[in-house]
């Protein structure tokens, strides 16, 4: 069963009503689901969640509700550390983890996990890695690490390499093509201006600028890998599902992506791998690695 969502205003006639209530009387949910929703973040009032059930909303105020009835338990896996200081956490993420909280859930996540995890820490997040994406996501521990990723990640100061599986070889390129989200597409995706269903239907919405340089792996990079076509990508700029939208523009999307025309597979073969940035307080050089373990033969 497919994630379902509302959106409505809570009338006059509605503000003597509980929000569980209300819920399952402007949607087609019981009040158990309703409360189901409600604790797993699935609720928003005036764009905030809100999880208590017996909240009164005002007439005039915005309610969204999102439910999916097949979210699975909410997950304890260990999230594998790749460097910590009193300033900075680098973490490996797991395929299939959304980075923060979902239109349903604010439990399901990289964040949650963390928060779960290690309590004592308040972390900054300020780059996102696709659910079906693995491999490295830096966080900001200290208000002063926050403010130099924050530099760091508008200014594009950094190096940030991926590898991606695809079904045919790619020959060392660069595509500069701007990506915006294709109008009316559900599920959500993006496209570049010169695709055929971009800028000559004029279906894109606020498409921006955006660089990738692709090259193929070398021995050495592939070595230990499933065997396949391998390639480097690296971002220069930070767009919505660029690397996925870059070699789908390309003819090469990446295997597993079924979004973006992908050979079917198990998995989205796609892992954030390598990055290079100065350490937003010391300034010395970090380079960070996540071995792909998961794409291992």
């Amino acid at each position: 069963m497919a994630l379902k969502k509302w959106t409505f205003t809570a009338n006059p006639e509605d503000a003597e009503l509980r929000l569980d209530q209300l819920i399952a009387k402007r949607t087609d949910l019981s009040r158990r689901a309703a409360r189901e929703a409600l604790k797993l973040g699935g609720v928003q009032v005036d764009r905030k969640r809100v999880k208590v059930a017996g909240k009164l909303v005002k007439p005039g105020l915005e309610v969204r509700v999102a439910f999916d009835p097949d979210l699975p338990a909410v997950p304890t896996t260990a999230i594998p550390v790749v460097f910590e200081d009193a300033w900075v956490l680098a973490v490996d993420k797991p395929a299939g983890l959304a980075t923060q909280g979902t239109w349903a859930t604010d439990r399901h996540d990289l964040l949650a996990l963390l928060k779960t995890q290690r309590p004592d820490l308040t972390l900054f997040l300020h780059h996102r890695l696709d659910q079906g994406t693995s491999g490295l996501l830096v966080l900001a521990k200290d208000p002063r690490a926050n403010k130099g990723l924050a530099t760091a990640f508008a200014g594009r100061d950094l190096e940030k390499l991926y590898l991606a599986r695809i079904s045919a070889p790619l020959e060392a390129c660069t595509v500069e093509a701007p990506i915006g989200r294709i109008r009316g597409a559900d599920p959500g995706r993006f496209g570049c201006t010169d695709d055929p269903s971009g800028s000559a239907g004029g279906g894109l919405i606020d498409p921006k600028s955006a660089r990738t340089d692709f090259r193929p792996a070398t021995a050495e990079e592939a070595a230990g890998l499933v065997p396949g076509h391998w390639i480097v990508a690296r971002i220069h700029t930070g767009r919505t599902h660029q690397i996925r939208v870059h070699l789908n523009h390309l003819g090469r999307p990446i295997l597993g992506d079924a979004l973006y025309g992908g050979e079917p597979s198990d998995r989205l073969w796609l892992h954030a791998w390598r990055l290079g940035l100065k350490h937003p307080v010391t300034g010395e050089d970090l380079r960070l690695e996540a071995p792909p373990l998961r794409f291992r033969a």
